[in-house]
């Protein structure tokens, strides 16, 4: 293990998840900005980092924090973190806005 700690990142990824309170959302899908950065003194390979993101990505979810928390889930059962910040940024919402982002993080 090292003594130096790293960040490891994927920034502003677009995909495809089945995520709403809408079940229409859940169906079609909606499509979202993820950018995930973990801090770790452990080796991460960040196409490995890539690939538990769309693993994660296949499954159905209500509300952006629970499609989080199973990244949050499914990165600390594969590294020892110090530090994770998920930002999910929703490109389409089923309703009128006037703002050029809405997410979480």
């Amino acid at each position: 293990k090292s003594l130096v700690s790293r960040s490891v990142f994927v920034d502003g990824m677009k995909l495809w998840v089945r995520c709403g309170v809408y079940e229409e959302e859940r169906r079609l899908g909606v499509q979202l900005e993820l950018s995930v950065e973990l801090i770790s003194s452990d080796f991460i390979d960040y196409q490995q980092l890539h690939q538990v993101i769309l693993e994660v990505a296949k499954g159905e979810f209500t509300y952006l924090e629970e499609f989080q928390d199973a990244l949050l889930d499914k990165f600390r059962e594969l590294w020892n973190l110090d530090s994770v910040i998920i930002e999910t940024v929703k490109l389409s919402v089923p309703f009128q806005h006037n703002f050029r982002r809405v997410g979480v993080s």
